[in-house]
């Protein structure tokens, strides 16, 4: 049994110290997730102490022979999806790229290529810039982003394929038009 499955047994057990582990492990990879979808610090961490909330009401019905991870980010998934459809909002990505220590005109020419990743990720369709977020960010399986999304296999290969290609096309016509 993997340390993982020991932790989950323990908090179907009510063992708290194994519920507080698991908020432990996930709750950075879930918050910056719901994060870099809604864009709004407070609702995000709503939302994913809502996620851990819902997943410990049902973590009994959990199946422990597949992992955690994909699990949280379907409920938070869900949670965020529903947070959109209540407020109305069309959300956006903003891919967060940490860049080291280089000179400053390098560091600028990042700068100006990591916007307009971000304005070329913005103009994808919503789900587009999502399974864009869930395999190159997240990096889950084609399979595991199928079945957060509730979308067949071929759809997930097939829309993650023309989304990188439409976000090379957007990059393209932004890096000859400005000279990045």
């Amino acid at each position: 049994m993997s340390d993982e499955n020991k932790i989950i047994e323990g908090a179907i057990n009510g063992d708290e110290n194994c519920c507080e582990k698991i908020l432990n492990l996930y709750k950075t990879r879930i918050f910056s997730y719901i994060l870099r979808i809604i864009k709004n610090y407070d609702d995000a961490e709503e939302l994913t102490f809502e996620t851990f909330i819902r997943f410990f009401k049902s973590i009994r019905s959990f199946d422990k022979t597949k992992p955690l991870s994909p699990f949280l980010l379907s409920i938070a998934h869900n949670l965020v999806i529903d947070f959109l459809r209540k407020n109305k909002i069309n959300y956006e990505y903003i891919d967060e790229m940490h860049t080291g220590s280089v000179d400053f005109v390098e560091k600028n020419k990042k700068d100006k290529r990591l916007q307009a990743l971000e304005q070329a990720l913005e103009k994808l369709a919503p789900i587009d810039r999502e399974i864009i977020i869930l395999f190159h960010k997240e990096e889950l399986s084609y399979q595991e982003i199928g079945k957060i999304l509730n979308l067949p296999l071929t759809t997930i290969k097939t829309r993650l394929h023309r989304a990188r290609n439409r976000l090379k096309e957007l990059l393209k016509m932004d890096f000859s038009k400005n000279g990045i």
